[in-house]
C-alpha cells in the first residue's frame, strides 16, 4: 500500500528547530540537507532563501519583500541541528559560525575513507570564491577543510566505486559555467582532484553540475543548460576526460526543462525529475523570465534508452540527439496537471515504492502578486488606468485556475514508476510547507521528510 499521511509523524515541535527564538527559527526555512551519523539525524539548513532571492532583485527587480517573508532580524548564517533517532531528547544546534560566511548547507553525506574513518561531509553555500566543505567526526566535531575548490556551493555528492565525488556550482548558479567535478578518497588527508572535462564537448559533460548518481557501475551527472538539461554517463568505472556518453539532451524534448533536479534508482531504471528555476526563471541571459510549466519525469534503462514517464506536449519543443520524447507512459501531464508543481524536488525508493516530492509555488501568489503588479502597474500606461486591486484580482483568478489552487507541496507514490497515487497535496496538512525539500531513508528503515517553508521555517 505504501505510506499514507497517517504514516508521517512530525518530530519538530517548532518549525525551524529553534524553540528559544521564533524569528531565528523562521529563518531556517529550508531543510537543505539531511544525513545520519551514529545515533543522530543531522539537518543542514538554508537561511532566508526566498527573502534573499527577492531582495536581490534578480527576478522581479526592485520590489518590496512582503512582510510575511521578511525576518525581523535577518541573519544569513546557516545552522546544523541534530536529533536522536530513537526520539529521546530535543533538537540541538551543533554548528553555526557567522565568520565563515555560510548561508546554508546544501548537501550532506556520510563517507568511509580507505583507512576506515567514517565522517560526515557537508557542502556549504557561501559568498566566498572557493567552495567550502565541513567535516564531522565524533572526536573532533564540525570543522572546515582547507579548500581550493572552485564554485560557490554544491547540490550533490555521491559515493561511487569507494570514492567521494562532488559537483560544484558557480557562485551564481544562474550563470552557466563549465562542469566542475571533483573526486577524493580522503578529502582531509588527500584533498580533492578535479576531473578534467575541458576536452571534446561531445565527450565531456557540459553545463552546471546539479545532480549525480552511481548506477550500473558508472557515474551519472545531470547538468543544467539554457537549451535544456543533459544527463551524462562515464564510460569507465572511474570517470576520466573524453570518456563520457551523453544519455539525454535538450531537456528530453522540451527545452524549458533546463534543470535536472532529482535522480533515483528504482527497479532497474534511473528516474530523473526536472525543474525550471523559481518556476519562471531561465538560464538564458537573453530571455530570463519565461512562462511556467510543471516538472517532467523521465526514466533511463541500463542501455541508455530513455522514455517520458510524466509530461505533456513540450512548451518549447526541442529535437534531442539521444532519443524521442513521445507521450508519457503514465498518461499523466507535466506537474501532475499543475503548472505550479515547478520542481520534482525529491525522488526516493522506500519499501518497494517510489516517492516523488514537489515544490509548489502557489503559496507565493497571495503575498507576491500585489507587489509584482505594483511594479508593473507603475511602468505601464495601460495598467495605470485601472485600479491595482482590479488587476490583482484578475491575475489571481487566472493563476488560481491554472494551478488548481492547492497550496503546499505534493507527495506522490508509485508501486511501479508508472501508476501514481497522492499521499498529500497540501504540504502534509500545512499549506505553508511549499516544498518537499528532502527525503531520506535511514539505516534502520525510517523515511524522513524535510520541508521548505519560507513563512514559518
Amino acid at each position: 500500500m505504501g505510506l499514507n499521511v497517517s504514516g508521517f509523524k512530525k518530530i519538530t515541535p517548532v518549525n525551524g528547530f529553534d524553540s528559544t527564538n521564533k524569528d531565528n527559527a523562521m529563518q531556517n526555512n529550508y531543510a537543505w540537507s539531511v544525513a545520519e551519523f551514529g545515533e543522530y539525524l543531522y539537518v543542514g539548513t538554508g537561511r532566508n532563501i526566498v527573502y534573499s532571492v527577492l531582495s536581490s532583485g534578480a527576478i522581479f527587480g526592485d520590489i518590496e519583500v512582503p512582510e510575511e517573508l521578511t525576518p525581523k532580524n535577518p541573519d544569513f548564517s546557516g545552522e546544523i541541528w541534530r536529533y536522536r533517532k530513537d526520539g529521546c531528547g530535543e533538537w540541538e544546534r551543533v554548528f553555526k559560525e557567522p565568520s565563515l560566511g555560510i548561508v546554508g548547507f546544501r548537501f550532506m553525506i556520510s563517507y568511509k575513507s580507505p583507512s576506515g574513518e567514517e565522517a560526515l561531509y557537508a557542502g556549504c553555500a557561501t559568498f566566498s570564491p572557493n567552495l567550502l566543505v565541513l567535516k564531522y567526526t565524533d572526536d573532533e566535531g564540525w570543522r572546515p577543510l582547507p579548500s581550493l575548490l572552485q564554485g560557490g556551493s554544491t547540490r550533490t555528492m555521491v559515493v561511487h566505486n569507494n570514492k567521494l565525488y562532488l559537483a560544484a556550482l558557480p557562485g551564481n548558479e544562474l550563470q552557466v559555467s563549465n562542469t566542475l567535478l571533483y573526486v577524493s578518497e580522503d578529502p582531509e588527508q588527500n584533498g580533492w582532484e578535479q576531473i578534467d572535462l575541458s576536452g571534446d564537448p561531445e565527450k565531456n559533460p557540459q553545463g552546471n553540475g546539479i545532480i549525480m548518481s552511481s548506477f550500473n557501475n558508472r557515474l551519472y551527472i545531470g547538468t543544467a543548460l539554457p537549451e535544456g538539461f543533459q544527463l551524462w554517463r562515464s564510460e569507465d568505472e572511474n570517470p576520466v576526460a573524453d570518456r563520457w556518453v551523453k544519455v539525454v539532451d535538450k531537456g528530453a524534448g522540451d527545452a524549458r526543462n533546463e534543470v535536472p533536479l532529482s535522480l533515483e534508482i528504482y527497479k532497474g531504471y534511473l528516474y530523473l525529475g526536472t525543474a525550471v528555476y523559481f518556476g519562471i526563471f531561465s538560464l538564458d541571459p537573453n530571455d530570463r523570465l519565461v512562462t511556467p510549466k510543471g516538472f517532467d519525469l523521465i526514466r533511463i534503462n541500463k542501455n541508455d534508452q530513455w522514455e517520458l514517464v510524466i509530461g505533456s506536449k513540450p512548451v518549447e519543443q526541442s529535437n534531442p540527439e539521444t532519443g524521442t520524447r513521445g507521450t508519457a507512459i503514465s498518461g499523466i501531464p507535466s506537474g501532475f496537471s499543475n503548472i505550479a508543481n515547478g520542481y520534482c524536488w525529491q525522488l526516493k525508493e522506500y519499501n518497494g515504492w517510489l516517492y516523488l516530492g514537489t515544490w509548489d509555488w502557489t503559496d507565493l501568489i497571495p503575498p507576491l502578486l500585489p507587489e509584482v503588479l505594483k511594479s508593473l502597474w507603475s511602468e505601464n500606461p495601460l495598467l495605470r488606468s485601472l485600479p491595482i486591486e482590479c488587476i490583482s484580482d484578475l491575475f489571481f483568478a487566472l493563476i488560481s485556475s491554472a494551478t488548481r489552487l492547492t497550496f503546499g507541496f505534493s507527495l506522490w507514490k508509485s508501486p511501479d514508476g508508472i501508476h501514481w497515487f497522492p499521499v498529500t497535496i497540501n504540504g502534509l496538512g500545512n499549506p505553508k510547507n511549499y516544498g518537499c525539500r528532502n527525503l531520506f531513508v535511514s539505516e534502520k528503515g525510517n523515511l524522513y521528510l524535510g520541508t521548505a517553508n519560507p513563512f514559518e521555517g
